[in-house]
């Protein structure tokens, strides 16, 4: 008889309490193995690794704030967020991108982006649209379901003086623009929406696109199986791939 699992709840909670129960029962997992495979050792160093990456995280984003005058710190988590989404079971908290992984990822390219269109799907309180913005992008657009980041992210544009369309819509809902792009992923969701997202861009897409997955934590599940995208970087931190065929 198999062993029930203690951290199993309840799949009857709607929307919030859903998203916050799997949340706490991931969180448990991951403790719970830790100390199978690692001892107290093993969980106390984890520990000490949190607290330190906390700090610096916490250190980064203050400067980057400071800096343009704006609110992009994280993170946030999205159960107390007025969400009307059935997608939120999937969705993942807001974290704002460490700018240099981000710089690094697009300079990669060595692509001129005048013409093209850049997209952050999942865009939270729109840093990476503000980091897009020094590569001379034709045209930011951010999406973002959490209508309270939605707005955080319009105000954060407006101080930086950065033009860019903030849509407060579920990733599934977004039509992709026509013309050249860059669609970009921070980890944003998990693999229920991110393939919904990725066959309908694919579909759409006919001019030359990027695709850009900061943690790629479900490229296996969602992109490696896809004879469509060309993979043309895979940093650890992020991955890339060209859409083929697209011109």
């Amino acid at each position: 008889m198999p062993r029930e699992d203690p951290f199993v709840l309840p799949n009857v909670l709607p929307g919030k309490m859903n998203y916050l129960a799997g949340r706490i029962k991931k969180r448990f997992r991951n403790i719970t193995a830790k100390f199978r495979s690692e001892g107290v050792k093993g969980v106390v160093g984890r520990i000490v690794f949190h607290l330190r990456w906390s700090r610096e995280f916490h250190q980064r984003d203050a400067q980057f704030d400071k800096d343009l005058g704006v609110d992009t710190k994280g993170p946030v988590g999205l159960w107390h967020l007025r969400i009307r989404s059935d997608n939120l079971r999937d969705a993942i908290r807001y974290e704002g991108v460490n700018p240099p992984v981000f710089r690094q990822a697009l300079r990669s390219l060595a692509e001129n982006f005048d013409g093209f269109s850049f997209v952050d799907l999942g865009c939270g309180k729109g840093r990476a649209l503000l980091l897009a913005n020094e590569f001379g992008f034709s045209q930011l657009i951010g999406v973002e379901f959490a209508p309270e980041l939605a707005a955080v992210a319009q105000t954060n544009c407006q101080r930086a003086g950065v033009t860019a369309t903030i849509l407060p819509q579920d990733a599934t809902q977004f039509s992709f623009p026509s013309g050249k792009l860059v669609v970009y992923f921070y980890n944003p969701f998990g693999p229920t929406v991110m393939n919904a997202v990725l066959d309908k861009l694919l579909r759409s897409t006919t001019s030359a696109c990027y695709v850009i997955y900061v943690n790629p934590v479900h490229r296996r599940q969602c992109f490696d199986t896809r004879p469509q995208l060309q993979n043309l970087t895979s940093e650890g931190e992020y991955a890339i791939w060209r859409v083929a065929g697209a011109r």
